[in-house]
């Protein structure tokens, strides 16, 4: 849903909201996913699913930061 910012969806998840999570996935995975590819080739999918590991476990110290999709790039850059 477009109408809910990163922070909303990602303070619904950390709440228990698995929907709101995959609608993360959904709005920042094509991005996390080329990224990771264009960095680390075959295993850029292995790549992306670490980046969205570590997103679904630091989702509520994630909350108030500024930018998700310049965390998101930042983290599979890494």
């Amino acid at each position: 849903d477009t109408a809910i910012d990163d922070s909303g969806l990602l303070a619904r998840f950390a709440r228990g909201d698995g929907e709101a999570f995959s609608t993360l996935v959904a709005r920042h995975g094509g991005s996390v996913c080329a990224t990771c590819r264009r960095i680390a080739g075959a295993d850029g999918d292995d790549a992306a699913q670490a980046v969205f590991l570590v997103l679904a476990r630091r989702a509520q110290e994630l909350v108030q930061h500024p930018s998700l999709s310049a965390w998101l790039h930042r983290t599979a850059v890494h």
